[in-house]
């Protein structure tokens, strides 16, 4: 696959970015720019490993990138993942379980939280810290570290928000002494006899994102979610009411009159552009959503520092498609050429939290129009921030540390997408 013109050819956004800001203020900023383009050189696609698809239930799910299972637990809780896929716990070598998790609460102590069935089905197997569901699939949801209700016994049919048991605190079960739940699902021979475990991706998307499959250590460590879990529980679609205001019960949502979106007369045409995403789903789920006339989405991996390309026209980047993304992150887009086209405003300004690694971290602000030292105030670790200009073709810069004349990033809004370098990983917590 060819590399696009993002990375590779001259005068693209990320290789002006260089040559504009040191034209624009001399040889002062040389080592700042530098700094902050550290590892953003010309990808070869090429180059780039494919991530393995554990099966072809994760190959072919990119259109079923909603929906899913919720968190086991109470409407409103709020959740973080702890250990992820492939931990020293989560592995080949722990009775074929490498897609399990471990979530605490982030909102009040985990221990003898109530835990709820996230599924219908059959309990399989209970014993004194876990059990096993069965759904119409028959795939065996592993819930473990909790102290079993009293009527819980094999054969029991439940279902989603139906109790079936508290967490443990430390002292009361082998938890490694964290209070939390572990979750996995498993292909399973009846009995309650598990096979291996599955990613949490498609039809099994958790609280309507999924945890794609790598062989990364503890991937996953650090995504948080906020549960919505209860009876009569539907999954999560465009049209669902947004439950994070709500712990207890949904309210109808208000009507909300049509947006006002007029095209600006000076509006680009073609070419790259970053583009916020402002609610959990996929690579593809994004790119249905923004329903433009796209060819392509690149989506930046902080982690390692590299991107990977989602054409929707190529099968070859059906394991991108079903990357997920969180509200708060951002992507670049591949507008085809002679089309003008803005993605649609997002939606009210909220709160959201996102995880930051060390170095160039692509996002979003997902509060209202703010100034940008306002806006990142209290980003830890923070060093400097870039937002490219589709409109004038060149980068904007801000840094606290910088002068004046070197900051012109001065204002966010809405939606706008943004790298942020910082300096140590952390959670940043955005503030409407």
């Amino acid at each position: 696959m060819a590399a696009p013109v993002l990375f590779s050819e001259p005068g693209s956004p990320l290789a002006g970015l260089y040559s504009q800001e040191k034209a624009r203020v001399g040889d002062d900023i040389e080592t700042m720019i530098r700094m902050a383009l550290t590892g953003w050189r010309a990808v070869s696609w090429a180059a780039i490993v494919l991530i393995a698809v554990a099966s072809p239930l994760v190959l072919f799910s990119t259109i079923r990138a909603e929906g899913g299972v919720p968190i086991p637990a109470p409407a409103g809780t709020t959740w973080s993942i702890i250990a992820g896929y492939n931990t020293a716990t989560h592995s080949e070598a722990d009775q074929q379980d490498p897609h399990a998790i471990d979530i605490v609460r982030t909102d009040a102590p985990t221990d003898w939280t109530p835990v709820l069935s996230p599924v219908d089905g059959e309990v399989t197997w209970s014993d004194n810290n876990g059990l096993t569901i069965q759904d119409s699939n028959g795939y065996a949801h592993l819930l473990v570290h909790l102290d079993p209700d009293d009527h819980i016994t094999r054969g029991l049919r439940v279902r989603v928000g139906d109790q079936v048991g508290l967490v443990f605190p430390v002292g009361y079960d082998a938890n490694g002494g964290v209070a939390h739940i572990h979750y996995a699902i498993h292909e399973t021979y009846g009995g309650g006899y598990l096979g291996r475990s599955r990613p949490f991706v498609g039809e099994y998307a958790i609280e309507g994102r999924e945890l794609h499959w790598s062989d990364d250590y503890n991937l996953h460590s650090g995504v948080e979610f906020t549960s919505t879990n209860s009876p009569n529980w539907t999954a999560p679609t465009d049209e669902s009411p947004d439950v994070d205001d709500d712990p207890v019960t949904v309210a109808e949502p208000e009507p909300e009159p049509e947006p006002i979106w007029t095209m600006p007369a000076d509006a680009p045409v073609g070419g790259w552009r970053t583009v916020g995403v402002s609610r959990d789903t996929s690579v593809a789920g994004l790119e249905k959503m923004l329903d433009g006339p796209l060819s392509a989405l690149v989506v930046h991996n902080a982690r390692d520092d590299s991107y990977e390309r989602f054409d929707p026209s190529d099968p070859g980047s059906a394991d991108v498609a079903v990357r997920s993304l969180q509200a708060g992150q951002a992507v670049w887009a591949l507008v085809d050429p002679f089309s003008a086209w803005l993605p649609a405003p997002p939606a009210a300004p909220r709160q959201v939290t996102i995880r930051l690694l060390a170095g160039a971290n692509l996002i979003s602000w997902q509060g209202p129009d703010r100034d940008v030292g306002a806006a990142l105030r209290n980003v830890a670790h923070f060093s400097r921030a870039y937002r490219y200009d589709p409109y004038t073709e060149r980068w904007q810069f801000w840094s606290p540390e910088a002068p004046d004349f070197v900051n012109t990033l001065e204002r966010l809004q809405s939606g706008d997408a943004l790298y942020i370098v910082v300096r140590v990983g952390s959670v940043w917590t955005q503030l409407p």
